[in-house]
């Protein structure tokens, strides 16, 4: 009852805040500066007024979709850009886009596969040996994959992709860096698909052996976005210097929803422009820490609520829930050290 009474409720919901439909809407009752592209440099007309120079910049999945568009962003703005990337092929063409589109002469490519810890841990190694701090961290890559997939180390892709890999141990690994900055923020790129479920059992949020339920990617992808909600709300609480939260680009039409979703993507129209999904990251990852709440579910530049409709305890967690979550995140990552 629980299940379909959010679900239900987070698609109508969705159907008024997270189209195309909702931004421009929101768009309306903005209080600062909004440019129309990601490509606008500092300076230009119709500019934001964010200027990331002398900023270190790290976006994951930056070589297409929203990830791409955040990158797009941060170079533009004159930040010090690594993109984190699976693919080097993507990735080098990405780039080459990039710097094309803004000019910039500060855009680095580091490889990286988030489900698998190995990679992730190497990846950092090799982005600390070129900087001392990170002033901010978009953590936008992942997969959802309708059948269940596993990491060379085990760990199912999608849970490991998103939260395990591409979250939370990216962000462990990087606390040094983070605070050696002046005005540090982690943000977590979740979805809507987190309003239909509460972060579950340890076993059935990794697909591993007594889970309650046969593997569902798109639950898969849900417990993960759930999990990233939580993380964000105890680092704030972990990290205070670190502005930290998690934001939902709104459905945003990207190559990654067009493999996922097929023609079922229909339900989701009008789609968001990729530029307009990101907007609102952007600005989370260039305005002052002081214009954000740490913890918080943003959408649009805004707070939102975090569980929907009349049933809204149904995808809630108890303290002891997120205690588990983060115990079993800290052993599953091998971070018991940190």
């Amino acid at each position: 009852m629980g299940a379909v009474a959010s679900t239900t409720q987070s698609y109508f919901y969705g159907r008024k805040h997270f189209t195309q439909t909702g931004y421009i809407k929101h768009l309306a009752n903005y209080k600062s500066p909004v440019q129309n592209l990601s490509t606008t440099r500092v300076g230009q007309q119709g500019a934001d007024g964010i200027d990331l120079a002398e900023k270190v910049v790290v976006v994951t999945g930056a070589n297409s979709g929203i990830g791409k568009e955040i990158a797009t962003y941060a170079a533009a703005k004159g930040a010090k850009l690594y993109m984190f990337c699976r693919s080097k092929d993507r990735a080098e063409k990405a780039k080459q886009e990039i710097v094309e589109a803004t000019s910039s002469d500060t855009v680095e490519i580091v490889l990286i596969d988030l489900s698998e810890m190995a990679s992730v841990r190497n990846a950092v190694k090799e982005l600390q040996g070129k900087e001392k701090k990170v002033d901010a961290l978009v953590c936008n890559g992942g997969v959802l994959l309708n059948e269940k997939q596993t990491s060379k180390e085990g760990n199912e892709v999608t849970f490991a992709s998103h939260l395990l890999g591409g979250s939370y141990l990216l962000s462990q690994l990087l606390l040094p860096q983070f605070h050696v900055a002046e005005d540090p923020r982690i943000i977590f790129v979740s979805s809507g698909g987190m309003y239909t479920t509460p972060f579950p059992d340890w076993p059935t949020a990794t697909s591993a052996e007594g889970a309650t339920h046969e593997y569902n990617g798109n639950l898969a992808y849900a417990y993960a976005k759930r999990g990233q909600v939580l993380l964000a709300e105890e680092y704030t609480n972990l990290y205070p210097k670190i502005k930290t939260v998690s934001c939902h680009p709104g459905w945003t039409l990207t190559p990654a929803v067009v493999l996922a979703y097929g023609e079922n993507r229909k339900y989701l129209e009008p789609m968001r422009t990729t530029w307009q999904g990101a907007e609102g990251i952007g600005w989370l990852m260039g305005t002052k820490g002081s214009d954000l709440v740490g913890g918080a579910f943003y959408l649009d530049r805004k707070p939102q609520r975090k569980h929907l409709g009349p049933l809204t305890s149904y995808t809630k967690n108890t303290e002891k829930d997120v205690e588990d979550l983060m115990a079993n995140l800290k052993k599953a990552a091998d971070c018991e050290s940190l």
